[in-house]
């Protein structure tokens, strides 16, 4: 005999709740987070690739922002469409073919960009550690050409890893869609032959297990007196789905029988289980979990470097200050003033350093982390935690990744003097500079750009600040060391 058995519950019903509750307001949010992370990402561009900031961080840098930039352009019509416009579309509109398709390439292109996004912030951490654990070797290991090559091998990689699973176990499938006098949906039937035969072969199978083990439970689906594949294709279905072909239209209830289009697992992909696993730990090991690792690593060894460092400098200071004071006239001279304020504005700046670390570290490690520790328990809880928790928590997984790869403007300009200058070079108004007269930095930065200071035309001669030699942003992960 066959038997219901209910599904283990992993998430309560307060996961339902926030579900039903943000889903109304995350298209908006996600809509400014990404308009806004496009503007300050094209500004990014535009600072990073000036010829006086050029250097193999900002190099690496400026790819990042490249690959952010797409990501939120993608990101805005996906947005628009499925959570804003959606209530006001049709259910034929909403799931047509081309949107089906669109879909497609959205879950693709955007784990791909994301995904050298992810790879990249890791180079930086790797480029940020040589700097300061082998100072002298940095400009051989990490120069223009090495960095350069990196970028690219990371942005062809990342193509040629993600994108074939990822095209592998997803298709475009038919569905008759039930819907009632109000426009939802009643009931949702495949149309797709593979699926169809796919469903008739998994009753087959129930029909011969059951009766070979009377006392064996299987799942059903609800409502329907058939087993169906509802359980296992829960990532590219919103509705549960049966292999009844036939359905009944009644007029006089208003109901209306529709043709849709949705993204589903493969017919590889349904008849390989271990593929459609093999899925989730590439996305939640490889692309999630060992990035985290390899960056939590690469940080604490970094701020353990920058905090000895600081300890030597204060060895230095003090040796200096005891034991090679000059002697002028049988007195022993105190060193001047300025060496101190140097010594001081260095170890300041290195504070900084390791503070900013620790802030972008666990930026990166909320967004990241907690999406690779879903993955991995999608492969070893099935699909039950999947339709409970994850598809639940996927919109707050979205505006994370979205914030975290909008907020590196706010990051940049927060801790680097030369891009601040850099940028009130382009964009500040030059009929301001009467009333807001100009740092002595952005000074020397504006005359070589365009060699002119002021507004009364007189030519001064190019200078560029040696700070203006590599970006010195005082940011544990994404810099170059320059103080040390």
């Amino acid at each position: 005999m066959v038997t219901n058995v209910s599904q283990p519950h992993y998430c309560g019903a307060s996961v339902d709740d926030f579900h039903t509750n943000y889903k109304y307001i995350h298209g908006y949010f996600s809509l400014i987070v990404c308009i806004l992370g496009t503007l300050a990402n094209t500004l990014n561009i535009i600072v990073l690739t000036r010829r006086e900031m050029r250097s193999p961080t900002n190099a690496i840098l400026t790819g990042l922002a490249v690959a952010d930039l797409a990501v939120m352009l993608e990101y805005i019509p996906y947005t628009v469409h499925d959570y804003i416009l959606s209530a006001r579309l049709p259910r034929e509109q909403q799931l047509s073919y081309s949107w089906a398709c669109f879909i497609k390439f959205h879950s693709i292109f955007a784990q791909v960009l994301h995904t050298i996004s992810i790879w990249l912030t890791v180079t930086l951490a790797v480029w940020r550690y040589i700097a300061v654990s082998y100072p002298q070797r940095n400009r051989i290991w990490c120069g223009m050409r090495t960095t350069t090559i990196t970028i690219a091998t990371a942005y062809v990689v990342c193509v040629l890893v993600v994108s074939p699973w990822l095209y592998l176990v997803s298709a475009i499938a038919k569905f008759m869609e039930t819907l009632d006098a109000d426009g939802k949906t009643i009931k949702s039937v495949p149309l797709s032959q593979y699926i169809l035969d796919y469903n008739n072969e998994e009753h087959i199978t129930m029909q011969v297990l059951s009766s070979t083990t009377p006392d064996m439970a299987w799942p059903m689906a609800p409502g329907s007196s058939n087993t169906t594949a509802v359980n296992l294709l829960g990532p590219f279905t919103d509705q549960p789905t049966t292999a009844t072909t036939t359905s009944t239209v009644l007029s006089d209830l208003g109901e209306r029988n529709v043709t849709v289009y949705k993204l589903y697992h493969s017919e590889l992909a349904l008849h390989d289980r271990p593929l459609r696993n093999a899925t989730f730990l590439i996305y939640s090991v490889l692309i999630k979990l060992i990035p985290c690792f390899a960056l939590t690593v690469l940080s604490v060894r970094l701020i353990g470097a920058l905090l000895e460092a600081k300890k030597r400098r204060k060895i230095l200071a003090c040796h200096a200050a005891n034991d090679m004071q000059p002697i002028v006239n049988g007195k022993v001279v105190t060193p001047s003033q300025p060496k101190s304020c140097k010594l001081l504005e260095k170890e300041k700046q290195t504070d900084r350093t390791t503070r900013m670390l620790l802030a972008v570290l666990l930026l990166f490690l909320i967004t990241e982390f907690p999406q690779g520790i879903m993955g991995l328990l999608n492969a070893l809880l099935g699909d039950a935690f999947l339709m409970q928790c994850y598809l639940k928590l996927s919109d707050l997984m979205d505006i994370l990744a979205l914030i975290n790869s909008s907020i590196n403007f706010i990051l940049y300009c927060s801790m680097s003097r030369q891009f601040r200058s850099t940028f009130t070079l382009l964009f500040r108004p030059r009929w301001l500079d009467k009333w807001l007269p100009l740092s002595q930095h952005d000074g020397d930065a504006r005359d070589g750009a365009g060699g002119r200071l002021d507004g009364y035309g007189r030519q001064r001669l190019v200078h560029t600040d040696a700070v203006s030699k590599s970006m010195a942003i005082d940011l544990g992960l994404t810099t170059q060391v320059t103080n040390v």
